[in-house]
C-alpha cells in the first residue's frame, strides 16, 4: 500500500454535479430499456402463451447474439463519427427514440394460439426473434456511445469511480421501479390479462425512456481530442482492443461470471413462483417487487461502500472482496427459498445486492483506466471500441445463458402444465434449487481468482495520467 500511494494522481477539475446527474439519467433509461423486457417476457411468452421454455430461451438468445455482434460495429462507428454535436450524442438520441417506439411492440403478438407449436410454425417465436433483433440494434445504438461518453467524463483514478457511480445511483432508482411492471401487468382489476397489461405498462415506460435517454446527450460534453484524431478501421480497432492484456483479463472475468451466474436465472423465477409461492402469482409478484425495490436501495449502499473501499485500498481488492461475499450470500438462498416463509428470500437478495452492484461499478471504473493505458500505447482515445467489445463479451455470455437456462430448466424436469395442475415433485424442486444456488457461487469464486492479478494500481494509473497530460500539453 505504501508503494502504491507513493505517486499522487494529478489534480484535475471535479466533474460538475449537473453533468453527473444528466449522465446518470441515461443509466435509468438503460435500465428501463433492458430490464422491462427481461422482467416480462418469461411471464408473457412462457407462463401465459405456454411457449416451450427452451424455445423461448433460443428466441431471446438470437437477438442477444445480434446485439453482441453489432456492439463493436457501433463502437467503432462512434469513435470515428464526426459532427458538430460530437461523436456520441447524436447516436444516443437516435437509439433512445428507436427503443421507446419498439418496446411495447414485443407484446403485440400475432397468432398466439401457435405458441406451443414447433419453432417453424410458431408465430410468437418468430415475432420474439424478429422484434428482439431490431430492438437489439436500437439498444446498442444507445448504450455503446452512452457508456463511452461516461469513460470520457473524468481522467482521475478515484474521481472516475465517483462519476461513474451516478449511472448506477440513478439507474437503481429506475431498477427499484422495474420489478413492479410485472405486478401492474398481472393486475386483474386494471387489465384482462398479462399481455394487455404488458402493452399498456410498457407504453408508459417508453415515455420515461425518451425523457431520461435524452439527458446525457443534452447535458454532457465530450473530449475535444477525440474529434480530431484519425479514423481507424473496425478490424484494426478490435484487434487493438484484444491485444490489450489488461482488458482481456476483464473480458474473461465478465464472460465467465455472467455465463455461469446467469444460467439459473430462468430457473430462479420458477423456483420462486412454483416452489416457494406454490403457484400464487400475486404473492410471487409482491416478492419480485419487494426484491427489486429493496435490492435497489441496498445497491446504492453498495456503491458507497465500494467507492470507499476502492479509495482506501484499490479497485482490484474491492472487486475480489465483493465477489467472495456474493458467493457466500448466494449460498444462503438454499435455506431462505422455503415455502414455509416465502418472504425470507428477500433477506438473501438484499445481501446479494450489497455485494454485486459495487463490483460492476469497480469494473466500469477500471475500464476508464484501461482507456488511458491504451492511449499511452497507441495515442488514440478509443472508449467506444473498448466499451463495445466488452459489451460484445457480456452480451454473448447473456445470449448463451438464455439458451442454457431453457435447457437447464428442461433438464430439471420442470413443466408449466405439471406445476400448475399437480405441483412439482420434491426431486424436481431439489434439482431446480441446487442449480439456482450452486451456479452463482461457482461464478463469483471464479471471478475473484481471475481478478487477483489485475495490474493497474493507483500508482500505475497516476504515472499514465501524468504522461498523457504532458503529451497533451506539448502536443506530442
Amino acid at each position: 500500500m505504501a508503494q502504491e500511494t507513493a505517486i499522487s494522481a494529478p489534480i484535475h477539475r471535479k466533474v460538475p454535479m449537473k453533468t453527473r446527474i444528466m449522465w446518470g439519467c441515461g443509466g435509468a433509461a438503460d435500465n428501463f430499456m433492458f430490464n422491462v423486457f427481461n422482467y416480462l417476457y418469461l411471464w408473457v411468452y412462457v407462463d401465459y402463451f405456454k411457449m416451450n421454455p427452451a424455445l423461448a430461451g433460443i428466441a431471446v438468445a438470437i437477438p442477444r447474439f445480434i446485439d453482441a455482434v453489432t456492439d463493436p460495429i457501433i463502437g467503432n462507428w462512434s469513435d470515428n463519427f464526426r459532427s458538430k454535436w460530437g461523436r456520441r450524442r447524436p447516436l444516443i438520441i437516435v437509439g433512445t427514440i428507436c427503443c421507446a417506439i419498439l418496446l411495447p411492440l414485443f407484446w403485440v403478438v400475432p397468432f398466439v394460439s401457435t405458441a406451443q407449436n414447433a419453432w417453424y410454425c410458431n408465430a410468437p417465436f418468430f415475432h420474439l426473434v424478429t422484434m428482439g433483433c431490431i430492438y437489439a440494434c436500437a439498444y446498442t445504438l444507445f448504450v455503446v456511445p452512452f457508456t463511452a461518453l461516461g469513460f470520457e467524463l473524468s481522467d482521475n483514478y478515484d474521481e472516475r469511480t465517483r462519476v461513474l457511480s451516478w449511472r448506477m445511483y440513478i439507474g437503481l432508482i429506475a431498477q427499484a421501479a422495474v420489478p413492479w411492471v410485472y405486478k401492474f401487468s398481472v393486475n386483474e382489476t386494471l387489465f384482462c390479462n398479462i399481455q394487455q397489461g404488458a402493452i399498456i405498462v410498457t407504453c408508459v415506460m417508453s415515455v420515461l425512456v425518451i425523457i431520461l435517454g435524452f439527458m446525457p446527450a443534452l447535458g454532457c460534453k465530450e473530449r475535444p481530442e477525440g474529434q480530431h484524431q484519425p479514423k481507424i478501421s473496425l478490424l484494426k480497432s478490435v484487434i487493438g482492443a484484444f491485444s490489450n492484456k489488461v482488458f482481456l483479463r476483464i473480458c474473461c472475468c465478465e464472460f465467465i461470471v455472467i455465463l455461469i451466474f446467469g444460467m439459473p436465472m430462468m430457473i430462479g423465477s420458477f423456483v420462486s413462483l412454483y416452489v416457494v409461492c406454490l403457484g400464487d402469482q400475486s404473492l410471487n409478484a409482491n416478492i419480485v417487487g419487494i426484491n427489486g425495490s429493496l435490492g435497489s436501495i441496498t445497491c446504492m449502499v453498495s456503491l458507497a461502500i465500494f467507492t470507499f473501499l476502492s479509495q482506501k485500498l484499490n479497485k482490484r481488492s474491492a472487486v475480489i472482496c465483493g465477489f467472495i461475499y456474493a458467493a457466500v450470500c448466494y449460498g444462503t438462498l438454499w435455506f431462505t427459498l422455503d415455502p414455509r416463509w416465502p418472504y425470507a428470500q428477500v433477506v438473501s437478495y438484499v445481501f446479494i445486492a450489497l455485494a454485486t452492484q459495487g463490483c460492476w461499478l469497480m469494473i466500469d471504473s477500471m475500464m476508464s483506466d484501461i482507456c488511458d493505458d491504451d492511449e499511452l500505447i497507441t495515442g488514440m482515445r478509443r472508449e467506444g471500441i473498448f466499451s463495445s467489445v466488452l459489451g460484445f463479451i457480456k452480451k454473448s455470455a447473456n445470449a448463451m445463458t438464455a439458451v442454457l437456462a431453457g435447457l437447464m430448466l428442461e433438464f430439471s424436469g420442470f413443466s408449466v402444465e405439471t406445476a400448475k395442475t399437480v405441483g412439482l415433485s420434491d426431486a424436481i424442486s431439489f434439482r431446480m434449487k441446487a442449480i439456482m444456488v450452486l451456479c452463482p457461487v461457482i461464478a463469483f469464486l471464479f471471478g475473484a481468482i481471475l481478478m487477483y492479478k489485475y495490474p493497474i494500481s493507483r500508482e500505475r494509473a497516476a504515472r499514465t495520467r501524468l504522461e498523457l497530460d504532458r503529451r497533451h500539453a506539448t502536443g506530442k
